[in-house]
């Protein structure tokens, strides 16, 4: 078999797939989602607890201070931490916004243009297939997920 063969009977199987049990598929697409999420907090806490240890010893070290005394500067220090990388947060983010809006306006009225076109260069023929393949679409994507 060629590689082309086995691609495309991959993703034959693949929607088959799909249309017999989209059920299981996304059971299994949000488990995978829910196991990654929960990795990714148990790292950032694990990294958060080894972090406030590791400034909770610097601390009693240099300063010579009790546990209470330690674990208020610890708390204030971590505050700090925490502040500065917000405030750069809400310096960059809005002018990220402006920008992304004007890329994403000027995506929209490129690719809304080349429907247009694309729609006015059709034959009437060849728009009533369209019309009703997307109608047949609709309809089927209805009738197999809802």
């Amino acid at each position: 078999m060629t590689h082309k063969k086995i691609k495309y009977s991959l993703l034959i199987v693949g929607t088959i797939i799909l249309l017999i049990a989209p059920d299981m598929i996304a059971n299994m697409l949000m488990t995978i989602v829910h196991f990654t999420f929960a990795l990714i907090l148990h790292l950032a806490e694990v990294t958060f607890e080894g972090l406030e240890s590791l400034i909770d010893r610097i601390v009693e070290y240099f300063f010579d201070t009790e546990v209470h005394e330690t674990q208020t500067i610890v708390f204030y220090l971590m505050i700090l931490i925490t502040l500065f990388p917000l405030y750069f947060l809400c310096r960059v983010l809005p002018g990220f916004f402006i920008w992304l809006k004007e890329i994403l306006i000027t995506t929209w009225a490129r690719h809304k243009s080349n429907v247009i076109i694309y729609w006015e260069d059709l034959s009437s023929h060849d728009k009533i297939k369209m019309t009703i393949s997307a109608i047949l679409a609709a309809y089927l994507i209805l009738f197999l997920f809802f």
